[in-house]
C-alpha cells in the first residue's frame, strides 16, 4: 500500500485506540490464493453470466465494461466451478479460524487513493488496475464476510482514501458500529474538491 493509504488507515486506528479500543496487528494467512479464486468468480464465472446478455450489444457497452470482458472471458466448465466453490468454502473456515480470538479488523480498501472517474483499468499490471489495486476487498468479497467503508482521508491529489470494518459472519451491527465510531473520530466528511 503507499504512504497516504498507509497514513489514513494508522489515523482510523489511533481514533479507535482513542476510543478505548484495543488493537493488535494480525496478517491473515492464505490469502493468496483467495485472490485466485476471487478472479475465477468475480472474473470469468461472471463473464460467462454477461456472455448471452451483451451478444449483438458490444457497441453499447462502456469502455470499461468491454475492458473487463476482454480479459475476464475465459471456459468455465462445471468441474472448475465446484471445485472452486469448494475451496472457497475451505479458506473461508480458515480465515474464520484465524479470527476465533479477533471480532473486528482493520484494512485498507484499496493499496491506493480512489482513482479518478474513468481512470481504473482491469489490464493486469497497469498502475489503476482494479486486480492489483483492490486486493484488500477481494478477499472480503469472495468471502462474504460482512464488512464496511469508511472513508478517513484524502491523498495530496484530493481522492478519496477509505479503511475498510471486516467483521465475522452474523457480526453486521458490531461493523456498522465501529465504522460509527471511526467516523465520529474522523469528524464530519469534506467531500474532495475535484
Amino acid at each position: 500500500m503507499d504512504a497516504e493509504t498507509a497514513s489514513a488507515l494508522q489515523k482510523a486506528a489511533n481514533d479507535l485506540a482513542a476510543q478505548g479500543h484495543v488493537l493488535e496487528p494480525l496478517r491473515l494467512q492464505g490469502l493468496a490464493r483467495v485472490i485466485e479464486l476471487w478472479w475465477f468468480f468475480f472474473g470469468p464465472a461472471i463473464a460467462h453470466l454477461f456472455q448471452a446478455s451483451v451478444a449483438g450489444h458490444e457497441d453499447k457497452l462502456s469502455r470499461i465494461f468491454r475492458e473487463y470482458l476482454q480479459f475476464a472471458e475465459a471456459p468455465v466448465t462445471l468441474d472448475a466451478l465446484l471445485s472452486a466453490c469448494a475451496e472457497r468454502d475451505v479458506l473461508r473456515a480458515k480465515i474464520l479460524q484465524q479470527m476465533r480470538d479477533v471480532r473486528i479488523l482493520l484494512s485498507p480498501v484499496s493499496t491506493t487513493a480512489a482513482f479518478r472517474h474513468g481512470e481504473g483499468t482491469w489490464r493486469p499490471g497497469a498502475k489503476q488496475c482494479y486486480r492489483d489495486t483492490m486486493r484488500f476487498s477481494q478477499w472480503l468479497n469472495l468471502t462474504g464476510f460482512p464488512g464496511a467503508s469508511v472513508p478517513v482521508g484524502v491523498s495530496a491529489e484530493g481522492l478519496p482514501i477509505g479503511v475498510q470494518v471486516i467483521g465475522r459472519p452474523y457480526e453486521e451491527e458490531l461493523v456498522l458500529a465501529v465504522a460509527e465510531q471511526i467516523e465520529n473520530g474522523r469528524g464530519p466528511w469534506r467531500a474532495p474538491g475535484i
